[in-house]
């Protein structure tokens, strides 16, 4: 029977660096005041020792684990990838780890279960692509967890927010579509009761009614509600010939339903996405799409919630009043 290894400890690792156990422990837990030279030799020693860092101890012992939990309902859209690459380095910077949760495209809101799953690992923040259900705003505002709201408006849950003017997005979508000709237009979002997606749709709206004409709930679509199949053929029956989808995936996914039933797009329709999705994966400009400067957006999300970590109270401008959603044209309109 083989014996137990020895746990390695902070001294070992002093010993063997010939640095102060104070000095080992500054570097592993990332607090400031020591060279690049002194970190590679901790590094190095921990790898050849074998030590790994004990976060559940360190956690108890400091009150911090130094983790940011990152919520969603889905890991399939790109978007979410590249904005959180963004936003999990400058944590990285400043010596945050990221934890992912997904309530796997359960529901469109932070729910019980989910903050249930989160609260376990005891994070430091959270930030959240998700709006927190209306019985979970009180629940994690008692958490006393700094809590950020990400690609969504947090005031009307008393929360911080950190969005885009998702209203000025759709109408400059619809003005592009009207501007190319398109006169039967149709919305298709994902749920119908989420702020973001009806913002867009109250956007295109906004453009329609600029020219005396308005959206027809019949021709207003939410993919996580009614069968995609049936949206389609309503497309196809009643003629759209313009049509504006709540993001890039939902914009490829008609794209091809559409081409199955011999339709081209920028031939014999529009259509128009969000996100600017092929920008981030390198692709040609497919489609034409609202980009709402993805990068400045994630880095703003990263300072709002680091500023909430360190306890800061400086005010900071809204990236909705700083930046402004862009239009790119690409083959999906004439």
């Amino acid at each position: 029977m083989s014996e137990n290894k020895k746990k390695v400890t902070l001294r070992d690792i002093a010993e063997k660096t010939g640095l102060s156990v104070n000095t080992v422990s500054r570097v592993l837990n990332k607090k400031p005041y020591y060279t690049k030279e002194v970190e590679e030799k901790v590094n190095a020693a921990c790898k050849e020792l074998g030590y790994i860092v004990d976060m559940n101890a360190s956690g108890l012992r400091s009150g911090s684990t130094r983790t940011v939990a990152i919520l969603y309902d889905d890991l399939i859209n790109p978007f979410y990838s590249y904005t959180t690459d963004i936003i999990s380095k400058r944590f990285e910077e400043h010596g945050y780890n990221c934890i992912m949760f997904s309530n796997n495209d359960r529901s469109p809101y932070v729910d019980y279960d989910l903050m249930r799953s989160v609260m376990a690992r005891k994070p430091d923040g959270i930030l959240s692509f998700l709006e927190p259900a209306a019985d979970m705003v009180d629940f994690i505002k008692n958490s006393g967890i700094p809590f950020v709201i990400f690609g969504r408006d947090g005031s009307p849950y008393g929360m911080v927010g950190v969005d885009a003017d998702e209203v000025y997005g759709g109408r400059i979508a619809g003005e592009y579509l009207l501007s190319r000709g398109y006169r039967k237009l149709a919305y298709i979002g994902s749920w119908h009761d989420v702020k973001v997606c009806l913002d867009r749709q109250k956007g295109l709206e906004q453009a329609l009614a600029e020219e005396g004409m308005s959206l027809s709930p019949e021709h207003t679509f939410y993919v996580r509600e009614q069968a995609f199949s049936e949206i389609i053929d309503k497309i196809v029956q009643d003629g759209i010939d313009g049509i504006l989808c709540f993001n890039d995936i939902i914009a490829f996914i008609v794209i091809e339903a559409l081409e199955e039933r011999g339709m081209t797009d920028g031939l014999d329709y529009g259509i128009v996405g969000f996100d600017n999705i092929q920008q981030m994966m390198r692709m040609p400009r497919l489609i034409t799409t609202v980009d709402v400067g993805s990068r400045d957006f994630a880095e703003a999300g990263a300072e709002v919630m680091l500023s909430l970590l360190s306890g800061s109270e400086e005010e900071r401008p809204s990236f909705r009043d700083t930046h402004k959603s862009f239009l790119v044209k690409g083959k999906s309109t004439r």
